[in-house]
């Protein structure tokens, strides 16, 4: 035992395998097949190291940062990668040989464009339940980076689905962003979005407000059948106490009906008051008589 652990002790020159990771790859590329995924070296080391080889993984980093740039060939020459080794190895370690070949790098370059997002949701509400004004997506837009080949055409991203049902309450929920299988070289930017909205109750009231006929010649009179409609409308309670009837105005053009053997015209609800959600009215026509002066 002491025989071997003093030989272990002693330096010894021996031939070792790297594995190697690319890191660093330039902004504006992208690898478009990985390189040489390992090197041969010939090292000068005490015994132990080269135990150590056989125990764990022996990986290197190659910087691609330093990539050079011939006509269309991107290469990281010997002499950038030796020097990039040596960086990586212990201080008992000596590099004395390597590969000699040139490392060249298949890269692509790439685009970054904004699209929006869209979610994916089925979302039902609780009875009597509404959104305040509307979902909320947090980003509203991502960005792509990728080769233009495979974002060119890309106008939107989808978030994965999601379902809330019976919501009677604000929620805020996190869903990630779904990236098709052809976009195996794109990233976006962020990889998820929140989707959030603000639910409250509303509450109901029936206000009897009169019909404004308009376009009416001077000497026509016309009556309605029925001259006043229920509109039914949902709100915050505490909004409800703040509307008044004056606040509606339902519309009936009599220009709709001129030439026409029918006595019947169409409804419409022409102004409503700010901060509901819903205004209906019980009928969408009246009927009416004509009386000329």
């Amino acid at each position: 035992m002491a025989w071997f652990i003093n030989n272990l002790s002693r330096t010894f020159v021996s031939n070792a395998s790297f594995h190697l990771e690319y890191v660093g790859t330039p902004k504006n590329l992208l690898l478009a097949s990985p390189p040489k995924n390992s090197i041969n070296v010939r090292l000068k080391a005490v015994g132990f190291q080269f135990i150590g080889f056989g125990i764990r993984k022996k990986s290197i980093q190659i910087d691609l940062s330093e990539v050079q740039k011939k006509d269309s060939l991107y290469y990281i020459p010997p002499s950038v990668y030796k020097r990039q080794i040596n960086r990586q190895l212990s201080a008992d370690m000596t590099l004395l040989e390597v590969d000699d070949d040139t490392i060249f790098v298949d890269f692509t370059k790439v685009i970054t464009k904004t699209v929006p997002v869209l979610p994916r949701i089925n979302l039902s509400l609780a009875k009597n339940y509404e959104i305040e004004d509307s979902l909320k997506i947090v980003p509203e837009s991502v960005k792509i980076t990728g080769p233009k080949s495979q974002i060119d055409s890309i106008r939107n991203v989808r978030t994965s689905f999601l379902e809330l049902l019976d919501v009677d309450k604000d929620f805020s929920v996190k869903s990630t962003l779904v990236k098709p299988r052809e976009l195996n070289m794109t990233v976006f930017e962020p990889t998820s979005v929140t989707i959030s909205a603000k639910v409250y109750r509303f509450s109901e009231k029936v206000y009897n407000v009169p019909v404004t006929i308009l376009n009416v010649p001077e000497n026509v009179k016309v009556r309605m059948f029925p001259d006043v409609i229920k509109v039914i409308c949902q709100a915050k309670l505490e909004r409800l106490k703040d509307i008044e009837t004056d606040d509606f105005l339902i519309t009936a053009d009599y220009a709709q009906v001129t030439g026409s053997s029918q006595n019947i015209i169409p409804v419409k609800l022409s102004k409503k008051p700010m901060g509901i959600s819903n205004a209906i009215l019980s009928t969408q026509e009246i009927e009416f008589i004509l009386r000329r002066e």
